[in-house]
């Protein structure tokens, strides 16, 4: 299974995600964190999860659900991450191809990707791919999706309006 979406939330919802997360963003994402040597463009901040998580509930019990049906990873699911990733594609905002791993030891490895697409406005440009497709994923405002964190993913550059996503990486033992 490559690349699985789902539908999650209405657009009143996100709209209501996405007010909880400006009143709570912590701070600027680390370069040192990002993908090396990739073209990333745009506006990444970690927000805390505990003010989130029932807000999210709906998102990260079906990506709980779709790992037990379709991967079978060996997954932490007490949510320890202190922050998720948002993030903020305006326009020429982007992110080259790069796959999602730590690159620090004694940490758990990242198993799945897991994404929640919150824009408020349409978008051009910003379509998601990965490396194993040969079309585009359709990934509109509310949906969620999952994939494995080594497969090879980007963005393609936003052309007019702002894309914005969450991200969460579900982590685990190492892999055998």
């Amino acid at each position: 299974m490559n690349c699985i979406t789902f539908d999650v939330f209405t657009q009143e919802q996100v709209k209501e995600i996405n007010k909880k997360i400006k009143s709570n963003l912590a701070h600027k994402q680390p370069q040192k964190q990002a993908a090396q040597n990739v073209n990333k463009r745009g506006d990444f901040t970690y927000v805390p999860v505990t003010p989130l998580i029932d807000l999210l509930y709906p998102f990260l019990n079906n990506c709980q659900q779709l790992n037990t049906d379709n991967f079978g990873y060996d997954i932490y699911w007490h949510f320890h991450l202190e922050a998720f990733a948002y993030n903020v594609y305006e326009e020429s905002g982007e992110y080259g191809w790069h796959i999602d791993s730590l690159a620090e030891k004694d940490k758990p490895d990242m198993k799945l990707t897991c994404l929640l697409n919150l824009s408020e406005e349409l978008y051009e440009g910003g379509e998601f791919s990965v490396v194993s497709l040969d079309e585009d994923i359709p990934f509109a405002s509310g949906m969620g999706m999952v994939f494995t964190s080594m497969m090879a993913h980007k963005v393609a550059p936003v052309t007019k309006g702002k894309r914005t996503t969450l991200t969460y990486w579900a982590q685990g033992p190492s892999w055998r």
